[in-house]
């Protein structure tokens, strides 16, 4: 029961991971963001990964790449909500899940624009308003760059279990790293 309640306090008490202070250079930062937050960069690839290997279409990836920026503009005109970080957090946990358990990957992969929504939401509260399209011009166009980057990858994946499993062990050590950080 304690480690329950200390699981779940750890779970309410993380910090944001966003990276607030957009304003000098929103379309560098905006491009460089995806790449420099694990949380991020993993979710995008995880999904691009998943897309491949259920449904091999670009649906997933659009899918979620207009629930990311979609998102982006609800965080800009309502700033923060309660649970953001955790499912952004949730998002790598079912990622790595649909990877490590084949029977589940497409239930699970159907999620990921939902969690995505999460991650949009994040950019959205940390942009700030005069930087808020350049800056969303930035993050959508290298995300869109990175779940095409998994889409591939996962394309190479679509005859490699153990390389599947593998690449969902290092999902869930990144939710981990972002756990711990």
């Amino acid at each position: 029961m304690k480690k329950t309640l200390a699981l779940a306090l750890l779970l309410v008490a993380v910090p944001a991971f966003a990276h607030p202070g957009h304003d000098a250079n929103p379309l560098q930062d905006g491009l460089l963001h995806p790449l420099t937050g694990l949380d991020h960069l993993l979710m995008l690839l995880g999904t691009g990964v998943l897309a491949a290997l259920t449904g091999r279409s670009l649906a997933l990836p659009l899918l979620t790449l207009c629930a990311m920026f979609g998102g982006a503009f609800m965080g800009q005109l309502f700033g923060g909500v309660i649970g953001m970080e955790q499912m952004i957090t949730g998002s790598l946990l079912v990622a790595a899940t649909a990877l490590l358990l084949p029977s589940r990957q497409v239930l699970l992969a159907l999620a990921m624009p939902l969690f995505a929504l999460f991650h949009g939401w994040a950019h959205g509260v940390e942009a700030s308003p005069g930087a808020f399209w350049v800056f969303s011009a930035g993050f959508v166009t290298v995300s869109g760059v990175l779940l095409l980057a998994g889409f591939a990858g996962g394309c190479l994946l679509r005859q490699h279990k153990g390389l599947q499993k593998a690449f969902g062990g290092g999902l869930l050590a990144g939710a981990a790293l972002v756990l711990a950080g």
